[in-house]
């Protein structure tokens, strides 16, 4: 990766920071110091060294966007030779950021910001504490105008990208280090192009799904939590009520068409990309990835039961 951006994103996440330590702009602290984290891993993965292309000829970006929905395997080979990712983060970074926007005009940032204070408040070491009750209501006021604010929204973008750059790069080290335990062989950059090309095409679709049910559906009908995350219905947790079973409910969403998608998808990057992955090491990486994430899911749902109900 380009050590110069990373340098540039660090030196502007150094001063967004400056502007919310100093009451400047109120409430970006966080955010700037996640992009001189972020531009501190973009520095340190320019370091890495980068698969050899050979004389396999480069897919243009704008083909391998296209051709990851119709020719995986294709556009996951060239990758293979010719890694990149930057403008699938982007895309998708711009896709959250839109539908999330999108979703607090459509329900009222109002509603979503007193729905998850509401919740909060219901939750065992709140609800029995009148000291934490008294903490979280005093927020109320503050985080309505936050989520409100245009400029905190822009930040936020912001946060979503580094976000994705570390999720991304987190999961292909695991896919990096799962395909050596197994004995075969991709480099840190393949697995990084497979990882992210394996969810674009998942979250372009999920995001035009989303966006159409969002303006068809009653915006009073649509949960101010979980919609958030996905209004499309391809599973069956619509079998159980999240207030009575919030555990079984998150379990059945996990296992959806769009999810088994992304299994897919990431079993043939790994296989295509990668200098020596089988198909056994590509679906056994893939597979362990989402069980993890199934896993993570049901203890969330767990812990914090109130916030699906």
């Amino acid at each position: 990766m380009n050590r110069l951006a990373g340098i540039i994103i660090a030196a502007l996440g150094l001063i967004i920071a400056i502007l919310g330590a100093i009451k400047i702009v109120p409430g970006v602290t966080g955010t700037g110091v996640f992009l001189i984290l972020f531009g501190g891993l973009v520095i340190g993965l320019s370091f890495l060294t980068r698969p050899e292309t050979d004389d396999t000829e480069k897919m243009s970006t704008a083909a391998t966007l296209g051709n990851i929905f119709f020719a995986p395997s294709d556009t996951f080979k060239n990758l293979r030779r010719h890694p990149r990712f930057l403008v699938a983060l982007l895309i998708m970074t711009v896709l959250s950021a839109t539908y999330t926007n999108v979703f607090f005009y459509r329900l009222g940032a109002e509603r979503v910001v007193n729905f998850t204070i509401d919740k909060t408040l219901e939750m065992g070491m709140i609800a029995n504490n009148e000291d934490a009750k008294k903490q979280v209501e005093a927020g109320r006021a503050q985080a309505i105008i936050d989520a409100t604010s245009p400029v905190l929204r822009v930040t936020q973008t912001f946060s979503t990208f580094a976000g994705y750059g570390f999720g991304y790069a987190i999961l292909a080290a695991i896919f990096m280090l799962f395909a050596l335990a197994m004995g075969g062989k991709i480099n840190f950059f393949q697995a990084f192009s497979a990882a992210v090309y394996a969810a674009f095409p998942v979250s372009v679709i999920k995001f035009l799904l989303n966006t159409i049910v969002l303006f068809i559906k009653d915006p009073t009908e649509i949960h101010p939590v979980l919609g958030q995350q996905s209004l499309v219905q391809d599973s069956l947790n619509f079998l159980v009520l999240p207030a009575e079973h919030p555990v079984i409910f998150t379990l059945l969403g996990a296992i959806s068409l769009l999810g088994l998608y992304w299994v897919w998808l990431n079993a043939t990057g790994l296989k295509n990309a990668g200098e020596r992955v089988t198909g056994t090491i590509a679906w056994s990486a893939s597979l362990g990835i989402f069980f993890v994430i199934i896993l993570l899911g049901v203890a969330m749902a767990t812990l914090f039961p109130s916030f699906i109900s």
